[in-house]
């Protein structure tokens, strides 16, 4: 990650504020004079974080049960007490995005802390090395912000922010690919602050085992909500799967049709995981038609099928190297054990 002045920027990830925003938040509407960076090779920028470096260590470690849970370490050393002189009125940070461990692409996902900021100054970020030539950004979506200062005095959890916010091709990189950036604007309402920006609202692993102990913990839906193991994953990491119906005494429970529902099987769609809580939640309740559903119908749901992407924060692939979504059909159990699970239990 290139950057010009005193911002810090990790990548290391806590948990947020449960909130729900009173009114439904703005999209961005382009004014036609937003400003297209672009950051030729320079030696004079100050470099504080260098994915390279951060990522030497076995991401397995990081990824496993029982793995290292300490954040990544902050490669690069800071010199804050050295005089910086800067005469654009904004300071400006350009943000390199990794592949997917193994692979050398799919980069259109983020999720970064930043600390050390003051507050009425603007911002720009920018990410250099998007692939998709189109995006949602350019039709009003904004990135999404968190500030643990905010979550502490007034509740306030993710939100949508920025402003100057385009997605554009840039020049291409040493590679000779052409990439695309997007770039926004932002003034933080607090100094000294410890803040997240994100592509979507971040659902992880330990969210999920969370969720599900609440399942497990609960007299009334744990009597027709079983959960089990599916499968181990790479770095043997559980994949759960929950199987949902009213409990029948006889065997009459075989003539009730299955209904299968999986997720995130791409770690970067976040949004697939709260689609999956709010079904869960429904499927759970004690509505009469929720009840209804459970006595018709079998449900087999394995809400997360990518544990291990979506632990190191891959946009796509598994730890595989792989697009679990195109090896239904495999037959490498080993390399790809959540889908080949997933559809032997469907041919049952």
């Amino acid at each position: 990650m290139g950057i010009r002045n005193g911002l810090h920027l990790i990548l290391k990830i806590q948990p947020a504020l449960n909130w729900t925003p009173s009114c439904p938040e703005a999209v961005y509407i382009p004014t036609g004079l937003e400003t297209e960076p672009l950051y030729p090779e320079s030696k004079e920028d100050t470099v504080v974080y260098l994915a390279e470096d951060a990522y030497k260590e076995p991401c397995f470690v990081y990824s496993r049960v029982g793995g290292n849970r300490t954040p990544l370490k902050q490669p690069m050393d800071y010199c804050d007490n050295t005089l910086m002189f800067e005469a654009r009125a904004e300071y400006e940070y350009q943000l390199t995005v990794r592949p997917d461990l193994f692979t050398n692409k799919h980069t259109q996902w983020y999720y970064f802390q930043v600390t050390n900021m003051q507050a009425g100054i603007i911002y720009r970020f920018t990410i250099v090395n998007f692939t998709k030539p189109a995006s949602l950004y350019n039709r009003g979506m904004r990135p999404l912000f968190y500030s643990e200062k905010e979550a502490k005095a007034h509740h306030i959890g993710w939100q949508r922010i920025g402003d100057q916010i385009k997605y554009y091709r840039n020049n291409p990189g040493q590679d000779g690919r052409h990439y695309f950036s997007l770039t926004w604007t932002f003034q933080f309402p607090h100094n000294k602050d410890t803040c997240y920006f994100a592509h979507c609202y971040p659902y992880t692993y330990t969210n999920l085992q969370e969720y599900l102990s609440g399942i497990n913990n609960d007299p009334v839906r744990s009597k027709f909500c079983k959960i089990r193991v599916l499968c181990h994953t790479l770095a043997r990491n559980m994949v759960y799967i929950l199987t949902i119906t009213t409990p029948l005494k006889n065997s009459d429970s075989r003539k009730r049709k299955a209904v299968i529902l999986t997720a995130r099987v791409h770690p970067g769609e976040t949004n697939s995981s709260w689609i999956m809580k709010g079904f869960l939640d429904y499927i759970l309740g004690n509505s009469s038609d929720a009840q209804l559903l459970r006595d018709t119908f079998v449900f087999k749901v394995v809400p997360m099928l990518n544990p291990d992407g979506v632990i190191v924060g891959n946009y796509r692939c598994s730890l595989a190297g792989r697009d679990l979504n195109r090896n239904y059909t495999s037959l490498l159990k080993e390399s790809f054990p959540s889908v080949w699970y997933t559809r032997n239990m469907v041919r049952r």
